[in-house]
């Protein structure tokens, strides 16, 4: 390990530790287990949310991306009642943040994984919200039946988007699939408030496969691209929004890898002609 090295990787750990410490009530114990790379117990956040979590899951890269960086929370406004649709929901960490937020929302969260969907499931009870949120587990993506999803590897990078293990543990595992025409058909016709996808590398299948009617049900996206499983998807997922009417801001996390958010120009509806995209 180089000097560089060495102090990026002490900074890095400062960070951590500091978010730890401004989220977290029982941060001393996550802190003592993740230094020594053991399991952490339960996230216990000062706002009174339990996030439990699996021996495959990443619930301190969680606690970074969901809660520290907030990337589902920018460029759009945060939904105060409507509905969200939480795909790729993992175990719970964007549904709970935002749910917690207003009591007048309710969620739709998709999680095909097996273990990561018996959490998500365990994590919407804990926490009480049973009556506002709806879990599913399903993968979607284009058309309907099933998909080939390896799994047993950790629940945040789990694909259907490789055609070899890509770890020696890895295991197929066959989930139903369904289309985001179905997912929005189930809630009603009800305009849909946020719609957030994190599906390693499906993303851009899910919204290729959505109707103009489906597509004008959505008020806002936020989505995480995935070029390196899937070459492109940004590309084509900021064609299907841009030619929906959405305006898009485009935020890398690196060459391959980023985040994309989605809305409506104010006071227009779907169909809108205007392209209109930028870069965080």
């Amino acid at each position: 390990m180089t000097v560089n090295e060495w102090f990026f990787f002490k900074y890095q750990a400062a960070r951590t530790l500091g978010r730890m410490m401004r989220w977290l009530t029982n941060w001393r114990d996550v802190w003592s287990s993740y230094r020594v790379n053991l399991p952490p117990p339960p996230l216990r956040f000062r706002s009174g949310l339990t996030l439990h979590h699996g021996p495959h899951d990443s619930p301190v890269s969680l606690l970074r991306e969901v809660f520290g960086e907030r990337h589902y929370r920018r460029h759009v406004e945060c939904p105060s009642e409507g509905v969200l649709i939480d795909l790729g929901a993992n175990i719970g960490a964007v549904t709970l943040d935002l749910a917690s937020r207003s009591r007048r929302l309710r969620v739709h969260a998709y999680e095909p994984n097996p273990s990561a969907h018996r959490v998500l499931r365990r994590n919407v009870e804990a926490n009480g919200l049973t009556d506002r949120v709806t879990v599913h587990d399903e993968a979607v993506g284009r058309g309907s039946g099933e998909l080939r999803l390896w799994t047993n590897v950790n629940s945040m990078t789990a694909t259907s988007h490789h055609d070899s293990p890509p770890t020696p543990e890895a295991v197929a595992t066959l989930v139903p699939l369904v289309d985001l025409n179905e997912v929005v058909r189930r809630i009603g016709g009800e305009a849909v408030a946020l719609l957030k996808i994190d599906t390693e590398g499906g993303e851009a299948d899910t919204l290729e496969g959505a109707t103009p009617a489906t597509l004008g049900a959505l008020r806002q996206v936020v989505l995480e691209y995935h070029d390196t499983l899937c070459p492109n998807a940004s590309g084509r997922c900021l064609k299907v929004l841009e030619e929906a009417g959405f305006r898009c801001v485009v935020r890398p996390l690196n060459a391959n890898h980023g985040l994309i958010y989605a809305r409506r120009p104010r006071g227009r509806q779907s169909g809108v002609d205007e392209k209109t995209s930028g870069r965080d």
